[in-house]
């Protein structure tokens, strides 16, 4: 982020599903207030933060938790602050953890996540709202996956069951779904070929070996902007694939497990992709033998896999060339 070039005001907001507390931190002094989560409410605290400062001069931070801050992070970008972050949940109670907190209430938490905000602003990727097209795809993806979720269920419930009402009962919801979920992702398909950028970006995805259209569409609805990552380390890190290393003195653990403080969703759609691409992707195929050759486990291999994986999407991605085995930002040695 460019340095600050005019006094800042820190604005942390505590996102329920009826209220906003919020709390700034001005120069010499603090405010706070609550607010109803209705777009009434967040006319009122837009209204309040005209009466302490210009946009230019706030910077906002807010728990990444959902639809219920979607319509006040809108507001403030509309609004137009300085800049706007969208944080992972523990990243704000580590940095808690951190300044020994003893208090719990919705007005500390809005006190905390603006001292957050303060001592760590430097480090954030600002936030901004989807263009349209993306936000769609992004909406019926995510309730494709609980389609297919919840119809994984009926299909082991179906295993237990033994009245035949029942059974057919089950196995009609599954038809419907199935058929639920196929309209969805043909919806997810049109909507991709009619944008340009989508579009393009889908192709560059696709030629990727293990890459199929399903996890494409997962791909394109739950990665943000590339330009947003300094490089393919910092997309990994996102995603929550990097190895979280546990060493202190003589003290460690024989194991190297992975973070896991990313996108759940995009984990969980790369697991089954890596597995194909440790058969069909020449340098993935490769570097998983290494793997193995050098003793590590499968699920070792495989979470390894994802993380190469995430470096050719974003080799590909920020290139904007399809996959070529041979070009250098892409061999994983």
């Amino acid at each position: 982020m460019k340095p600050l070039s005019i006094p800042a005001i820190f604005l942390g907001i505590d996102v329920g599903k009826t209220d906003l507390f919020c709390h700034v931190i001005l120069k010499s002094s603090t405010e706070s207030a609550r607010f109803d989560n209705t777009p009434d409410g967040v006319s009122a605290l837009i209204a309040w933060l005209c009466k302490i400062a210009s946009p230019l001069s706030i910077l906002a931070c807010l728990e990444q938790t959902g639809h219920y801050g979607r319509l006040v992070a809108l507001a403030l970008h509309t609004f137009g602050v300085r800049s706007l972050h969208l944080v992972n949940p523990r990243q704000i109670k580590a940095f808690g953890n951190q300044k020994l907190r003893r208090n719990k209430s919705d007005t500390a938490d809005a006190r905390l996540i603006a001292q957050f905000l303060k001592s760590e602003y430097d480090e954030l990727r600002p936030w901004a709202p989807l263009p349209a097209n993306h936000e769609k795809v992004k909406e019926l993806s995510r309730y494709a996956e609980s389609l297919t979720q919840d119809t994984a269920r009926l299909k082991t419930k179906l295993e237990a069951v033994t009245l035949v009402d029942v059974k057919r009962s089950i196995n009609r919801r599954i038809k419907n779904q199935q058929k639920e979920l196929e309209a969805i992702r043909a919806k997810i398909s049109k909507i991709v070929e009619n944008d340009t950028r989508l579009k393009i970006q889908n192709s560059l995805l696709y030629s990727i070996p293990g890459l199929g259209e399903i996890t494409c569409q997962i791909l394109l609805a739950e990665l943000p902007e590339i330009e947003l990552f300094g490089d393919a380390r910092q997309l990994a890190a996102w995603v929550g694939v990097t190895p979280r290393h546990f060493t202190s003195g003589t003290s460690g653990r024989s194991t190297t497990p992975i973070t896991k403080v990313g996108s759940a969703n995009l984990r969980r759609a790369l697991y089954l992709p890596a597995m194909t691409a440790m058969r069909y992707n020449p340098l993935l195929k490769e570097f998983a033998q290494r793997l193995k050759e050098n003793g590590k486990t499968g699920k070792q291999i495989v979470v390894a896999v994802m993380r190469k994986l995430l470096h050719q999407i974003y080799g590909i991605l920020k290139s904007g060339q399809p996959f070529n085995p041979e070009k250098r930002g892409l061999k994983t040695a």
